[in-house]
């Protein structure tokens, strides 16, 4: 029953990506506050759930410090925008771009470091690209047509979200 949970824990913030993400392909007239608010949840939920699954797969996974710190990036940015939801709808994207960039660089770190099997380092290897072309394209124009961005935030996240999810399968041991 243990490692059900703890499975299912990983595998929580994949889900929780997956579901943002499709709301924002088969909805992107919605607005930026309400995608942002759901955001934030879903950084925040899936940060804690990093942070535990960093530190019980700590000593059997040479991985554990970047879950760590991807929990903590999530948890930042998720706090930032709840605490200031009526700025939200001015500098969500740009929050979306600057989180896109910085995820992409520790998945592109992670890929050089080549810790993972090749199908899964292949993988790795398309989320980070996706992930730095998303946050180079949101921060260089963020408000040109944010229909067009909350589509591409949902492929990405929709990709991030499989990967998890895929990813939480793998047994640390």
């Amino acid at each position: 029953m243990k490692n059900f949970i703890q499975k299912n824990l990983r595998s929580m913030n994949g889900v929780l990506a997956i579901i943002f993400g499709l709301v924002a392909l088969f909805m992107p007239g919605i607005t930026l506050a309400a995608l942002g608010v759901y955001f934030a949840i879903t950084l925040l939920v899936g940060g804690i759930t990093l942070i535990v699954s960093a530190f019980k797969v700590r000593k059997v996974s040479p991985q554990w410090s970047f879950l760590l710190m991807e929990g903590l990036i999530g948890i930042l940015l998720a706090a930032i925008i709840l605490a200031r939801p009526k700025l939200l709808a001015t500098v969500f994207v740009t929050i979306m771009g600057l989180w896109a960039l910085f995820i992409g660089l520790i998945f592109l770190f992670s890929y050089f470091k080549k810790v993972l099997p090749t199908f899964y380092n292949a993988f790795l290897l398309i989320i980070s690209i996706l992930s730095l072309i998303m946050g180079i394209t949101i921060m260089v124009n963020p408000f040109e047509s944010t229909r067009i961005i909350t589509v591409f935030i949902g492929i990405y996240t929709l990709a991030y979200g499989i990967f998890s999810v895929v990813n939480s399968s793998r047994n640390y041991r």
